[in-house]
């Protein structure tokens, strides 16, 4: 395979756009000048934009690449879901989980992920072993989201 990321400029700019429109529909709903708070998701989103396509491009920045963009997700997918969770009323309905929750952005955040899944298929074709898989990454979502758990029982 090729080392220079000659093959996969389809699914970087995918990722790009997938990370520049949710950063910029973040910055709609969260300016970042109307609460310190919300500077770490615009810097996040800086890094998802800008700088995790570049190091993806390329074989000896690839890894570094592919964990700010996992990572990247799957601390905001944990976040949104605790600010979303956080939000309900009682009787939770379903239509209230799909319409008034951010699965919706959560959906499109996840894309990211597989995303990278792909140009991890381009420099590795079969894989890295035990690492990287869906379930390494659904383990991480577990560790992430049980920290905000504790986090948010701690602290209320």
């Amino acid at each position: 395979m090729a080392s220079n990321g000659k093959g996969i400029e389809k699914q970087l700019f995918a990722l790009f756009l997938v990370a520049l429109g949710g950063w910029l529909l973040h910055l709609r709903f969260h300016p970042f000048a109307d609460n310190p708070t919300n500077y770490v998701p615009f810097i996040f989103g800086i890094v998802s934009v800008f700088f995790v396509p570049i190091l993806l491009s390329f074989r000896g920045t690839f890894l570094i690449g592919y964990l700010l963009n996992g990572f990247s997700v799957v601390i905001g997918v944990v976040a949104m879901v605790t600010f979303s969770l956080s939000g309900l009323s009682s009787p939770v309905t379903f239509s209230d989980v799909v319409l008034r929750t951010t699965l919706p952005h959560n959906l499109i955040l996840l894309s990211k992920l597989f995303i990278g899944q792909m140009v991890l298929f381009h420099y590795y074709p079969t894989g890295l072993g035990r690492m990287f898989t869906a379930w390494w990454w659904a383990r991480h979502f577990v560790y992430v989201g049980s920290v905000f758990a504790v986090g948010h029982l701690l602290w209320q």
